[in-house]
This record gives C-alpha cells, structure tokens and sequence, in this order.
C-alpha cells in the first residue's frame, strides 16, 4: 500500500514529533519531518494488527525513589488483549525517555509495539522524570537518577502479575543508550534478559553530538536549545488531572540550559566515561543486539560493540544498513528490510522465551550494506535507493582486512607510491563553508535534503588530493586512516577530514566519510590534550566507519581543512596547516590507508535474505488519527551570503514547522501547533563571530484547555581585554495559559574556551 502525499505528511510529522534525533542530529530538527515531498513516501506492506487483539495502549504509572524522594512516573502499555483474558503471562520490551510518549511518540510507537504485543509481549512505554506526563525534574542526560529509576522500572514491570518475569529494554537514540547503560550497570536487574540499541553511543564523548576526534560540533549548541525548546512542555490534565499546573510550574521554575555542563566538560573527563560503555564492555550483563546506518552519527559504535562484546565472548548481533537515524523498516535512504518480524522470531522470542529460531534465516553476527559509487544527489523521486548489497561479517573482521594505502603527493594526487623528494602544501587562510553537510552526519530523515551534497566547492577550498581513475572496482569495510606528518602555526586548531568519490560523467563529489579531529589530542588520549607543537610532527587520525564500493571509473578524493562551518564549531583563530609529503627522516610519509575487503561466501547467504525485502509495519491510523489539518508541516533551509556592517559572512537558516493538526484516537482530540527555527552566523575571517539562536514554538489545545511554550537561545562568544576566550550563552522559557502568562525561567551565563 502507498500512503498519498497528505497522508504521509501528517504521519511524518507526528512521526517525528519529539524525536531523539542526535543526540543526535542536534537540533530541534530532529523531531521533525518536514517538507511536502514524496521521496521518502514508503511502498509498504501493513502487519495485520486488529484493535480488539491489540487495544490502544492503556496508562499505568510507577513509583520510584531516589535519594529519599518518591517521583510518579507516567507510561503506558500495549499488550495482547486474547492472551491476557485467557491468564496468560508474557514477558516485557520496555522503552524510557523524554520524548513525550503520547503527543510525541505515539504514531512512530505504533508501527511497531501492537506488532510486538501481537506476538505475546506486553510494550511499556514512559516518560522520563520531569517530561511529558511524569512528576519531578529532568537536569540532564543520563544522569544516575534516570539509571536508577530504569533500574526499578525493569524490576515492577517484572513483577507484575501479567507478566512472567522476563524484562527486554530497547529504544532509539535516548533510549537505546539508557538501555546499554544499564545492561552494564553493577545493579543490573536479573530480570533484564536482551536489549536492542537502535542508533546509540557507547562512548559520548567521542560519537554523540557534542564532540568529535575532540573538537566540538555545532550540534552541541543545537542540541541543549532543542532540550531547552521541549523541557517547558507541560503535561497533560487528561493524564494527571488537576496538578498539571503545578507540575508544569516545578518543570519551568528548575529548568536548566546542558549547554553549560557539556560545554564546560571540553575533555574527556569522567563526566563523560562514567556513562560511556565502551570503557566498561566486561560489565556488560545480557544479549546486545546494536544497529545503525551509514546516514547516521551513531554507526561507529556498531562495530565496536559487536568486535568489544563478541571478544569477550558475549552473546552481540549487529547491522548496519544504508539509512539514516531510524529504524530499519522506515530507514532512508532505503533498501529498508523487514526487521520487526526478524527482531521477534531471532531476538526476542531467542532470549525472552528460550525458543530457538530457524537457523536456515539467521544473519550473520555483523550484517553490513555496502553502498556503491552514485552521484551526490539529495533527492532522488519517487523514493531514494541506495544501490549496493548486503554482506556477512562478524567480530573479526579486522583480520581479514587488507589496507591499500595512498600516499599523498605534491602535485595533489593520491599515488600508490610515495613522493622521492620532501614537498610542503599550505591550507588556505578562508574558512571553509561546508554547507553542502548542513547537519553533524545528515541523520537520513525524510523529506530532508540534509544528506550529503555535491562537495566540489567545499574540496576546492581545502587541500584535497586526488586518485587515477581506478581500474576495478574496490571494495571496502572498516576505518579509513590518514596519516600525516604536519605544521601547524597555532597551539589550538581541528580538521575536518573528508573522504569523498568523484564522478567519471559529472566531476562531482560525493561524501562517503568524514572525521573531525582536535590537533590537541595527537597523541590518543581523549582525556589529557595538550597545545599543538611548533614545527613539524605526525598524527594518525582513523575516520567514521565506512562500508562502500568505489567503483570502476571514478576517483577517489582526500580533503583537508582546519574549518568547516557550520557543522564544527570553529577554532577562536584561523590556523594555517601545513601537509609535508615524501621522505621525512624515519617517518612514515603522509597517506591514506582504505581497508579493503575480500567478499566472503557467507555474503550470499544475507544476500538472499534481505534482497527485494519487503518493508512491513503496523498501520499507524488504527491507534493515532488526523481528525483536522489545520496546517500543512513544511520545511525550509537555506544557505546564504549575507553583509553585516560592512563584513561578508554566511547565514544557515532552518525553519522546521510541524503543522497544526487535531489528532483523535488515543489523544482525545489534541491539537498540536509547533514551529521551531533556528539560525548560525559566522562571518569571513572572523571564527569568534559564529553564532547559534533558536526559537521554538509549541500549542497544545483541547476544547478550552490551551497551553503554549515559547524558548529562545543564544550561543556566542566573546573575547576579553586581556585575550581571554569564553563561550556566552542566553535561554529563555515562557509558558502560556491561554494568553496569559503562567511561568518564565531565564539563564545567562560564561564558559571558558580551552581545549576548543
């Protein structure tokens, strides 16, 4: 069945409403999906769930303590109707996290939880402490106050008396993290089996959304202001009755803007590895099943919990396919497979119920999609489909991999020998524009045109070398590494590293990696930096796992620059980088290392299975419906050339509107108005101007109840007198009773600039 243009409209941006995006992507964008378009409108096979089997999710709400105080925290679940009025028992799949589980969560919950409780699973879904309908207050990301209450959810849940004891946690973004982290806490619930961890980290300091090689990313501006824009939502009085007010007054009155703490933690410090599982595999207690996509910020830990838990013996499952910050039945860009009913017969059926799947449809331990050379284009009609093919991989991949190294040349080439004679290229002194990537890893959300772009102006503003036009097709899976042997003129300085391919018909350039890298920390430790030398000296810098095929004909291009606006947040001054290639005492010289890999006959195996998939998820109209458009969602982002007072600079605008829409079903009749924009600034020659700021806006209406939220942030940063550096940050909250205003929290404050 194909959804037409109105429909899914309404379905994406319910979709994607209060959406963990990056953690990921960054920005309040990630609970959006926006524009009219119909690239992402799926061919789709609905999973036949009735509403009398599976009922609307019915609420439920849960005590738990911490420090002496008690917190209510609202969830709801969906469960078998048939199976529980015959006593039945069934084990549980919980998710936790604060993207409001109804007016945020609902419609995306819904092509997947009634499958789940079809087959014999009872699906909780809650609100973290302090958002959509739970008490208390929420001051940052996975503090040991929402461990601890995870911990005593998976333990109630358990011992309910509908269910047999058995406790799956699952999620993605927010919530796949929380699950891993408790999968590997010391006061880990016996009663928790599995976990699934859809597009999380397991190290945040290094691939999450505020830093990455060290050097800091926009996101980590964008993504505290998106907080700061869904953290004033108030709950809901048809859930909690009469104390919504009070509830939403404690909620604004204890605000607090994360910016400061993750801006303030500029290393890797224990505030980040306390909660980083990567540094703690062995503590890791039950099954793992880690996905991703090659889209999304998250795929690197894919790899290294599949390698980190498998070396350890540890029962891991890992996939890695062509999308982007989404599940694999609603991924883009496609191929999308049919996962739901995969995860249930070979993973949840496998640990939650002891029962053995056919062996003749099992994946391999690692399943990976790679991608073929394809021209840079960001929307491909009626439906983006990556060409490529699946293959079979598993925790020692590693050894099978074979490096083909090329060396970087003074005439700009990447040759497969080494320069005879010492040679030096020099950066150039202009910031780099890399608005062709306009977020961290595009994220692949529909509709969006934020996957990579032709890279052509971007490459030829950095230093950027260039391959013969290969003679047969290469095929890759791993870590590409760049080694180089370097000058630097300032102590504190990034590069943005960018591995891209370049049409033989169009000499357009299209990105298949990247790695930003903080020069501070040359030496590997992501804890103790240190000021770039003067003179000459050697770094390795591995970038973001890739799993590609360059094909016949094309070029392969490495790109380096010590900017690239607006994705990395800039350095406080302009470095000038010098690349030394040839000869250079008994240093290795300057190249590029692509793990090439060797097909493996397992791959027809995988091949067989996924190829042609049909994507199937439950119809979604049967729990939420669009009673009213009021509205249309639409979407808008534009990159431009501006003058302020004289000076040159860019301007990157996004305006993501989620439409008006009255929603019935499980939402009673909520209308559901929100807007948010957001603009960075940065102007020529002149890194210490950039400058991020928000506005959100968000309505709640039903029958005489109105309630709406309006924030408001800014990032900047100043210089003092004596040369001294400091980020500057202002938000804003005001709640809204009708017109009136109910509630304000305003925050000002200073950070100091040192490691970025």
């Amino acid at each position: 069945m194909k959804l037409d243009r109105r429909e899914f409209l309404k379905a994406a941006a319910m979709m994607g409403m209060f959406m963990p995006i990056t953690e990921a992507y960054g920005s309040i964008s990630q609970r959006h999906v926006h524009r009219g378009s119909d690239a992402c409108t799926p061919d789709v096979k609905y999973l036949h769930v009735s509403l009398k089997e599976v009922p609307r999710p019915k609420n439920i709400r849960f005590s738990v303590q911490h420090q002496g105080k008690t917190v209510k925290l609202a969830a709801h679940y969906w469960y078998n109707a048939r199976l529980l009025e015959r006593g039945e028992k069934c084990p549980a799949i919980l998710e936790i996290n604060p993207y409001r589980r109804r007016d945020g969560m609902l419609l995306v919950d819904s092509m997947m939880y009634p499958w789940f409780a079809r087959n014999g699973y009872l699906c909780f879904r809650v609100d973290l402490q302090g958002t959509g309908d739970s008490e208390g207050i929420i001051t940052d990301e996975y503090t040991e106050e929402e461990l601890s209450y995870c911990v005593q959810l998976v333990t109630q849940i358990a011992e309910l008396p509908f269910c047999d004891g058995n406790v799956g946690m699952m999620g993605k973004s927010w919530s796949a993290i929380n699950s891993l982290m408790v999968a590997a806490r010391d006061d880990c619930p016996p009663a928790l089996k599995a976990i699934i961890v859809c597009c999380g980290s397991d190290d945040r300091y290094n691939d999450d959304v505020h830093y990455m090689g060290g050097a800091m990313m926009m996101d980590n501006v964008s993504w505290p202001s998106a907080m700061w824009g869904w953290l004033p939502l108030p709950p809901d009085p048809v859930i909690v009755g009469d104390g919504w007010k009070e509830m939403w007054r404690e909620r604004i009155r204890n605000m607090t803007f994360w910016f400061e703490q993750w801006a303030g933690h500029q290393t890797r410090d224990r505030y980040w590895s306390e909660t980083s599982v990567r540094d703690h595999y062995d503590k890791v207690k039950v099954p793992v099943f880690v996905l991703s996509g090659w889209q999304d910020g998250y795929k690197n830990s894919v790899d290294r919990i599949v390698t980190g838990l498998g070396g350890l013996g540890l029962p891991v499952a890992g996939l890695l396919g062509p999308w982007g910050h989404k599940y694999p039945f609603d991924g883009y860009p496609g191929p999308r497979i049919d996962w739901l009913d995969h995860i249930v017969t070979h993973w949840w059926d496998r640990w939650l119920k002891g029962r053995r799947p056919p062996p003749h449809e099992a994946w391999p331990e690692l399943t990976v999609w790679l991608g073929e050379s394809r021209e840079p284009d960001r929307d491909r009609v009626p439906a983006y489909m990556d060409s490529g093919k699946w293959v079979a991989e598993d925790r020692d991949w590693m050894s099978r991999i074979k490096n083909k190294t090329f060396f970087l040349s003074h005439d700009s080439e990447l040759s497969p020998r080494p320069d005879r004679r010492r040679r030096e290229l020099t950066s150039t002194p202009d910031i780099t524009l890399g608005t062709s990537v306009l977020e961290t890893s595009s994220w692949g959300e529909c509709s969006n045109d934020d996957l990579p772009g032709n890279q052509q102006r971007t490459d030829v503003r950095s230093l950027h070398f260039d391959s013969e036009r290969l003679t047969g097709d290469l095929e890759c899976f791993g870590y590409p590494t760049v080694a180089l042997n370097l000058e630097c003129n300032l102590p504190l300085a990034s590069l943005a590293i960018r591995l891209c391919e370049v049409s033989p018909k169009t000499e357009r350039s299209h990105l298949v990696t990247y790695r930003f890298f903080n020069l501070c920390y040359r030496d590997g430790d992501m804890a103790n930096p240190s000021p770039v030398p003067p003179g000459l000296f050697s770094v390795q810098i591995p970038l973001n796992v890739m799993g590609h095929i360059f094909k016949r004909g094309w070029r392969i291009r490495l790109s380096i620059s010590p900017f690239f606006f607006p994705t990395l947040w800039q350095s406080p001054e302009i470095a000038t980088v010098t690349i030394h290639t040839g000869p250079i005492g008994d240093l290795p010289p300057s190249g590029l290392d692509l793990p090439e890999r060797r097909p493996l006959p397992a791959d027809r195996q995988i091949q067989a299975l996924l190829s042609g998939s049909e994507t199937r998820y439950v119809n979604p109209k049967h729990y939420v419906r669009t009673l009213k458009t009021e509205r249309e969602a639409s979407f808008e982002r534009t990159a431009a050339r501006i003058t302020v007072n004289g000076r040159r600079g860019m301007l990157v605008k996004k305006t993501f509107d989620s439409g008006s829409y009255l929603y019935g079903g499980a939402l009673d009749h909520l209308l559901v108005d929100e807007v948010a924009r957001e603009s960075y600034q940065l102007l020529d020659e002149d890194p210490l101007s950039a400058t991020g700021t928000t506005e959100y806006r968000s309505m709640f209406k039903r029958g005489d109840w109105k309630v709406t939220a309006v924030t408001r942030t800014r990032v900047w940063t100043e210089e003092s007198p004596r040369g001294q550096v400091a980020f500057r940050y202002e938000a804003h909250a005001q709640g809204f009773i009708g017109d009136e205003l109910f509630e304000e929290k305003h925050l000002e404050g200073a950070i100091p600039r040192i490691w970025v």
